[in-house]
């Protein structure tokens, strides 16, 4: 439902989503939601955890009442379908990774350069123990046609897309950078799990300048490299710093191809359709000192012809604004 056909919400609805909220990410963050996934008492749930009973009923009882995570049958409770994977990423990203920002917001309103200390790193990689599946396959399928078979991925998170092609790809050779240690830990026990670790390596670095951390010889050997959610974090200050970077790459890879997989942002751009999902992404994008990327293929094409790269194929979920742009880093002059 888009946010112009929602009602918009009243007092009492922020405040019983407030408790609502902080109710269901507690019981999700001690492990009681997971033990739910069989029918289990209050008494059972209190005695394994080390929770006063009386009080865990309450929060169970409310839980109940008013979301659909949760349904009880008898004297005992259980989670529903709804507690999916899809709805343990948004627990651990938004009321997660993101709750420090939201409780810091009186002082980063002031001094908003610290928006990024309040991040809880290691939530936010949790958050993606465990993502939606799925959003590999679009950007692995798109480098496959491409012939494309060594790949540079930059804020690569727990290495979904590189573990995934060097499982389809016997000849794959992939690097991963991500400035998150607690991703990077992820990422290699993923990659070791599945026996791909040799020929994809993960390092912890800037993937706004990753020839500070990628060998010469391994940036000679990169054929494509792959930007998921990088570059919304470079609008805080409009669309300087990523045209700068885009500049950068253009000199550290030129004549290779860029493919950016992000979303178009609504919050502050005068959009009165904008989705649920997407204002709230563009408001944790602000507290936490990314900005709010640019609305549309458009702008950010424009973006892109400033800093001397070239789109030359697009993909777009008009339901979710986000998008696949394949780019040529055209050599500098």
């Amino acid at each position: 439902m888009s946010a112009a056909s929602a009602p918009p919400w009243t007092a009492f609805d922020l405040v019983e989503g407030l408790q609502l909220s902080h109710a269901l990410t507690t019981l999700h963050d001690l492990g009681v939601l997971a033990a739910l996934a069989k029918p289990r008492s209050t008494e059972d749930l209190a005695t394994e955890f080390g929770l006063d009973s009386t009080l865990l009923g309450n929060v169970l009882e409310f839980a109940v009442a008013r979301t659909d995570l949760l349904a009880k049958r008898g004297r005992r409770y259980i989670v529903t379908a709804s507690y999916d994977a899809s709805a343990r990423f948004v627990l651990d990203l938004y009321a997660g990774a993101f709750l420090g920002n939201a409780i810091a917001l009186p002082s980063l309103l002031r001094q908003p350069r610290r928006s990024g200390d309040a991040v809880d790193r290691i939530r936010h990689a949790r958050a993606f123990l465990h993502p939606p599946s799925g959003p590999e396959l679009a950007p692995a399928a798109l480098l496959h046609q491409l012939g494309i078979h060594a790949v540079l991925d930059l804020g690569c998170g727990p290495a979904t897309l590189l573990r995934h092609m060097a499982l389809n790809d016997p000849e794959f050779r992939g690097w991963g950078i991500d400035a998150n240690p607690a991703m990077c830990r992820m990422a290699r026990a993923r990659l070791r799990e599945t026996g791909v670790l040799p020929r994809v390596r993960i390092m912890r670095g800037d993937g706004r300048d990753p020839l500070r951390t990628l060998s010469v010889q391994a940036s000679s050997q990169v054929e494509a490299i792959v930007a998921g959610d990088l570059v919304n974090e470079l609008f805080a200050k409009g669309s300087s710093a990523a045209e700068a970077w885009l500049s950068h790459m253009r000199r550290q890879f030129p004549q290779r191809l860029l493919l950016i997989i992000d979303y178009y942002g609504r919050l502050g751009h005068g959009y009165r359709d904008a989705g649920r999902e997407t204002l709230l992404h563009d408001y944790v994008q602000a507290i936490s000192g990314q900005g709010v990327p640019p609305p549309n293929q458009r702008a950010w094409r424009a973006m892109y012809r400033a800093a001397g790269a070239k789109l030359i194929h697009c993909i777009e979920d008009k339901r979710t604004t986000r998008f696949l742009h394949l780019l040529l880093l055209k050599a500098p002059a």
